[in-house]
Parts: C-alpha cells; sequence; structure tokens
C-alpha cells in the first residue's frame, strides 16, 4: 500500500511541475494508479467524480457567479462603492475605508474572493490612484479586503465544505458574519494607521451626497438583505438564494438601471459557464484523489499519527492552521478543500471541534492563501489592475497579512464568534 501512495504522490507531483492544471493533475494521477495497481476500479473513479458533481447543493455555484458579474457589467458595483465613499470617505484613510465597506456589501452577493478583486477592484483601484493614493496601496487594500468575499455569505467554498460534509449551509453562511465583519474591522484599522502616517486625502463629508447616493444605490444594498434574510428565515435555501440574487441582478442591470444589454448579459453567461465548469472540473478531479486517499487509508493513517502527537483541540487547530496557511500558498483552495476535507472528518470526531467552526475557519485560512506570494490569485489580478509589478505587490501586501491572521487567530480560539450567530438563528 505505501508503493501506491508513492505512486499516487508521485505521478501528481510530476504533473504539477510539468504544469499541467490542477484540476487534470488529480485527476490523472488518480486514474494512472488504479490501472498501474490494478487493485482499484478505473470505473469507480469515474462514478465517484460523477457522483460528486451532481451534488444539488453545487447548483448554488455557478449562480452566485453570474449575480456578480451581472452587478460588476451593470454598474450595480459603481453605485455601491459611491455609496460608501460618501459615507466613510471623510475618516483619515479615506478610499481605503470606502474600499472595505464595499467589499462588505458585495460579499453579500458574489461569494467570491476573485469576483470581488477583479470587478469591484478595478473601481476601487482606479478611484482611490486617481484621489492620491499610491498604487500598491490601493492594490493591497483592495487584495486584503476582497478576501471578506467568501467569508461574509454567500460563499462558493463553503457550499462545497458543506456538500462534502453534509453540514448546512445555511448554518455555513451565517457562521461566517461575525468572521467578516472582524476582518473588516481589522483591516480598516491597518488603513487608518497607515493613512495617518502617510497623510492620504480625505473627503469633506456632505449629508446630501450620502443620501443622494444612498438613495441611488438602495436597490442594490438591498441585496445582501435579500440573501441573508431569506436563508436565515427559511424563506429559501442557499442554493435557491443564489437563483434569487441572478434574478434580481438581472432585473437591476437589465430592467432598472438599463446598464446591459442582452448581448452583454449572454457574455456574462458564457463566462460563468466557463469560470463554473473549471470548478466543477477541480471538484471531480480532487474527488476522485481525495476517493483514492481514503481507500489506500491515507485518511484513517494521517489521523492516527496527528491523533498521537497531542490529545488537545487547541494544539491540533494550531497544527491545522498551519498546514493550510502553507498549503494554500502554493495550491488552489477548493482543490485544497476537496482533497483534504475527507482527512478533517474523522479528527472533528475525536477532538470534538465544531464542523461549522472548522469550515469557517477552513475557509479564512484558504483566502489568505489568495493574497500570500508566490501563487495568490488575488496578488496578481490586484497587481494588474494598479499597473504595478508583483514584486512591488508582494511588498506592499505583507503589513496586510498581520490583521488577516490576527482575526484567523482569535476565530480559531474563540469559537463563540464563529457559532454565536447560528445558535440564536437555530
Amino acid at each position: 500500500m505505501v508503493q501506491n501512495v508513492i505512486l499516487l504522490m508521485g505521478v501528481f507531483l510530476i504533473l504539477m511541475i510539468l504544469g499541467v492544471p490542477i484540476a487534470f493533475s488529480l485527476s490523472i494521477s488518480a486514474i494512472v494508479t488504479a490501472l498501474a495497481t490494478g487493485e482499484f476500479a478505473a470505473t469507480a473513479i469515474i462514478h465517484r467524480m460523477i457522483g460528486n458533481s451532481s451534488s444539488y447543493t453545487l447548483l448554488a455555484i455557478p449562480f452566485f457567479i453570474l449575480a456578480a458579474k451581472l452587478m460588476n457589467t451593470g454598474g450595480v458595483t459603481k453605485k455601491i462603492f459611491r455609496c460608501c465613499s460618501a459615507w466613510v470617505g471623510w475618516i483619515p484613510g479615506g478610499l481605503g475605508h470606502a474600499n472595505v465597506l464595499a467589499s462588505i456589501v458585495f460579499s453579500g452577493m458574489s461569494g467570491s474572493a476573485v469576483a470581488d478583486a477583479g470587478g469591484l477592484g478595478q473601481i476601487e483601484v482606479d478611484a482611490m490612484i486617481d484621489e492620491g493614493f499610491d498604487p500598491d496601496f490601493s492594490a493591497a487594500v483592495t487584495c486584503a479586503s476582497a478576501t471578506i468575499g467568501p467569508i461574509i455569505p454567500p460563499s462558493i467554498p463553503m457550499v462545497v465544505y458543506g456538500m462534502m460534509t453534509e453540514v448546512p449551509v445555511g448554518t455555513l453562511f451565517i457562521g461566517g458574519v461575525v468572521p467578516g465583519l472582524l476582518l473588516a474591522v481589522a483591516t480598516s484599522a491597518l488603513v487608518f494607521g497607515v493613512a495617518k502616517k502617510k497623510n492620504y486625502p480625505v473627503h469633506k463629508f456632505s449629508a446630501r451626497e450620502a443620501l443622494s447616493s444612498t438613495k441611488e444605490a438602495f436597490l442594490s444594498l438591498l441585496t445582501p438583505v435579500l440573501i441573508i434574510g431569506g436563508i436565515w428565515t427559511g424563506i429559501f435555501s442557499p442554493t435557491e438564494a443564489a437563483c434569487v440574487a441572478t434574478l434580481y441582478a438581472f432585473f437591476l442591470s437589465v430592467i432598472l438601471y438599463r446598464e446591459m444589454r442582452m448581448k452583454e448579459v449572454l457574455v456574462a453567461i458564457r463566462q460563468t459557464v466557463a469560470d463554473s465548469a473549471g470548478i466543477l472540473v477541480i471538484i471531480c478531479g480532487a474527488a476522485a484523489f481525495s476517493w483514492l486517499v481514503t481507500m489506500m487509508g491515507m485518511t484513517s493513517a494521517l489521523s492516527e499519527m496527528l491523533t498521537s502527537l497531542t490529545s488537545n483541540k487547541f494544539i491540533m487547530l494550531l497544527i491545522l492552521n498551519i498546514a493550510f496557511l502553507i498549503i494554500g500558498m502554493f495550491m488552489e483552495a477548493l482543490a485544497v478543500m476537496t482533497i483534504t476535507v475527507p482527512f478533517l472528518i474523522p479528527l472533528m470526531a475525536s477532538f470534538g471541534i465544531d464542523p461549522v467552526h472548522l469550515g469557517v475557519v477552513l475557509v479564512l485560512n484558504l483566502m489568505i492563501g489568495l493574497c500570500t506570494p508566490p501563487v495568490g490569485t488575488s496578488l496578481f489580478i490586484c497587481a494588474k489592475t494598479a499597473k504595478i509589478s508583483i514584486e512591488q505587490m508582494y511588498k506592499a501586501v505583507l503589513p496586510f497579512l498581520v490583521p488577516l491572521l490576527l482575526v484567523l487567530f482569535v476565530i480559531t480560539y474563540v469559537p463563540g464568534f464563529v457559532t454565536w450567530l447560528p445558535g440564536l438563528a437555530g
């Protein structure tokens, strides 16, 4: 069995080094190992891939992606950012705080850090640079605030985690609200400190402008209320919430604001199909890989090894955090989640770790990975948006990792920040 594990991991690493996309590296390494050893049926792996892709819960992913694209293209995000700027632009740090606040609002619509960084991020970075902020600082704020996207509901990674662990996705969504707000406060505190030091510009508060921009963006601002409120009250499930979000985004962008034509809607749909297919291929490949890992006994062996190291739940959480922070620096978040969750299920049982708590901690870990060198996706998007080198981006984002890691530490060791609101919601 050890030889099988070496073969599986060896083929996977070789494919990754050769530059094969991770989704195909995972599935090909699993199939090659099954065929080479003859101990596992290749058809069983195919069935596992198909079974994982047919989950009803996964329907939420393309709808949330489409909702984000409609809002980015249809002018909804511009109205949200203008409103946030009017309300918090007077605080030292000005548009930096508007950047964070807009990410909170947009995170209640898209569920994706990359969608936040790539869509709303373009508006935020351009506005901050035009206002007199340094390009590297503007990009770093945008990159850090984008991590809020998958923490505050809705959240695409939480959909995948819930599907794999059979934890109610709505409970995971609500569990992310308080940690998401903590991220916003911690990031804004750093923006405030840097702004005071560098004397960045601020806006003079205008009640007229604030009210006017709020009136203009009011229906857009209702989107998170509609989604979260509908899930909280049980009016619709998270998957149905994704459909409602898409319909509402279509209504705002095409019918009410009339900033999108049907031709542009079709382009957004095609892009959504491509993005969703990419995510689904990753999930299928990781499902095949993780199934084979489980069948080889690696899951139970690793769980036993970790259990033998310590019986303390908090030390185990520290070990998991360090492991996920390192893995997240090199691998795509959904692939990491799909591979590692089978290992986590027996650990949660043996250490009495709440699966909702661990789910939110895991997602935050992996979202921090989007902001860390060398392969953080958000880093490359924000560097391109701000027209700075990736080396400048690496240097600029490092201070912002401090508040992100601080919040990760807090929610890891004070589970109530995650579990209190779901308990309140019943």
